[in-house]
């Protein structure tokens, strides 16, 4: 009897778990990053912009080998993203090395993904995180902009053909988080 309540309860994990402390130890990355590109340092901001990719995917391997995933960890995973990759974006066009222009097209589409994401959180009534594979691959994709910005890698078409694909992933996204139903959460039973 005892082994059937078990399973009807959901595993409550802490928000104070060693996963969320690599995805809150990636903002410790950004004064180091603009300082690098304050100063011209290329390859150090390369460097401190990589650092911050690198701890993105180190968290969701310490949330496996520690078994400490959550909701609120996958919702703080997400913020920081965006956060990161945002703070990353506004920095290296605000000193001329990826043009301004669509950088601002980006972070209007990032806002409006999150605007949509608290709705969606909303519909659900609870604290989840809407999983988009697309989006996931937009946010690595915005890691490599802000690569491509420090070296000066054809930063202007790079940074231009974002924009459209952006646009289509989002607008998809739109569709799933606005409109179709919300799957239930995990560990619920039917």
């Amino acid at each position: 009897m005892a082994a059937v309540a078990e399973l009807s309860t959901p595993r409550v994990v802490s928000p104070w778990n060693p996963a969320n402390a690599v995805t809150a130890s990636r903002y410790f990355t950004l004064p180091f990053f603009l300082w690098a590109v304050h100063n011209g340092y290329h390859q150090w901001a390369t460097l401190f912009m990589l650092a911050c990719g690198l701890l993105d995917k180190a968290d969701g391997a310490v949330a496996k080998i520690f078994n400490c995933r959550s909701a609120f960890g996958e919702l703080f995973d997400a913020i920081t993203d965006a956060i990161c990759y945002g703070f990353g974006l506004i920095v290296v066009a605000a000193y001329g090395w990826a043009p301004a222009i669509p950088v601002i097209a980006v972070i209007t589409l990032g806002a409006a993904n999150t605007i949509m994401r608290a709705m969606y959180v909303k519909r659900a009534g609870r604290t989840t995180n809407y999983k988009s594979y697309a989006m996931e691959r937009l946010v690595a994709y915005t890691g490599y902009l802000i690569g491509f910005a420090t070296a000066g890698f054809s930063v202007t078409f790079f940074y231009w053909l974002f924009v459209p694909i952006m646009l289509v992933i989002i607008g998809y996204d739109a569709k799933r988080m606005l409109i179709d139903p919300i799957p239930p959460a995990s560990g619920a039973m039917p």
